[in-house]
């Protein structure tokens, strides 16, 4: 899951795949947790990305992502029974609807996410997102599974490698009827964490522990906040760098 945090767009993604040009993966001893707030859940399709796993900003994510956005369609418990569709089931869970989110090229500017300025692509996508809606047809949950490889490049340099983010990864709402803030969580997925991103920034993690970030849409802006981060994990930054 890269959404740019891959969008998941990023961006959800879990499950290790077969790596080319592993780099140089950083072991994270315990867990990096900030004030998780409220709880969730995709560079992210994600994500995330995964959903919105990807997490591109999230590369699975991404941004994975990215994997930051989920592609559902609201239909069941929308519609009364006279009209001919579903009755309203009060009180429950609707779903799941199955939607099949892509994964768009990712460039980051120099000094937006690395110091240097990048480029992803993502020659392998064929996700599935299984998405649950409450009575009001709002998205509760998601679920994102499915092939997912990236391409990350150093523009300045050419040298480029390749990330299975393959796996699934989830998506979750904790503000029933806002669809602007939503947390992917995953294990393999991969997140772009910009400059303006807190309290980790200019880091593109991909994770192969466990990792959860809350992504924040305002005013045409994404914010991403690192919830938790355990186990392996790998900054493309370091890897990428001259």
């Amino acid at each position: 899951m890269t959404v740019t945090v891959c969008a998941v767009t990023a961006l959800l993604c879990t499950s290790a795949g077969a790596q080319a040009s592993p780099g140089r993966p950083e072991a994270s001893p315990g867990s990096a947790q900030a004030s998780p707030g409220t709880p969730r859940a995709q560079e992210g399709k994600g994500t995330p990305s995964k959903a919105h796993r990807g997490t591109s900003g999230t590369s699975g994510t991404s941004n994975s992502a990215q994997r930051e956005g989920a592609d559902t369609a609201h239909g069941e418990g929308r519609s009364a029974g006279g009209n001919g569709g579903p009755a309203l089931r009060p009180g429950g869970w609707h779903g799941p609807e199955i939607s099949h989110p892509g994964q768009p090229e990712i460039d980051y500017p120099r000094g937006e996410v690395c110091a240097f300025p990048t480029h992803a692509e993502f020659p392998v996508v064929d996700m599935v997102q299984k998405t649950w809606t409450n009575d009001a047809g709002d998205p509760v949950y998601a679920v994102i599974s499915g092939p997912l490889i990236m391409d990350v490049t150093n523009k300045d340099t050419g040298k480029t490698v390749r990330r299975d983010l393959s796996g699934t990864g989830t998506l979750s709402y904790p503000e029933p009827g806002r669809t602007d803030t939503y947390v992917l969580s995953g294990g393999d997925w991969g997140v772009g964490l910009h400059t303006s991103d807190r309290p980790a920034h200019n880091k593109w993690l991909v994770s192969r522990g466990f990792m959860s970030v809350r992504l924040t849409k305002s005013g045409g802006e994404t914010h991403r906040e690192l919830l938790t981060l355990q186990g392996r994990y790998e900054n493309l930054c370091e890897t990428l760098k001259p």
